[in-house]
């Protein structure tokens, strides 16, 4: 949502994407949060080209790494509940 609003700089895009997307061991991390595949696929696509939101909206559009397109993509993820 930030990136979405008041914090759509081209630094803060590109540090989000750097995070993402660096080779740090981050997806092991993630993966061990038991997150629904869904929630890996959304931080999978921030990596990808999230970096051209400002720069080059057109490529960031084309490949759903605009932050409003991230966030559908969140806003569609199932809600599980534990019971």
């Amino acid at each position: 949502m930030f990136l979405a609003g008041e914090g759509r700089t081209n630094a803060n895009c590109w540090a989000v994407d750097l995070f993402f997307s660096s080779n740090q061991g981050w997806e092991r991390d993630w993966a061990e949060q038991g997150l629904p595949d869904g929630f890996h696929d959304v931080l999978a696509t921030m990596g990808s080209a999230l970096h051209d939101t400002v720069k080059a909206p057109d490529i960031a559009e084309n490949f759903g790494c605009l932050p409003e397109q991230l966030l559908e993509l969140v806003k569609r993820l199932p809600v599980v509940t534990s019971d």
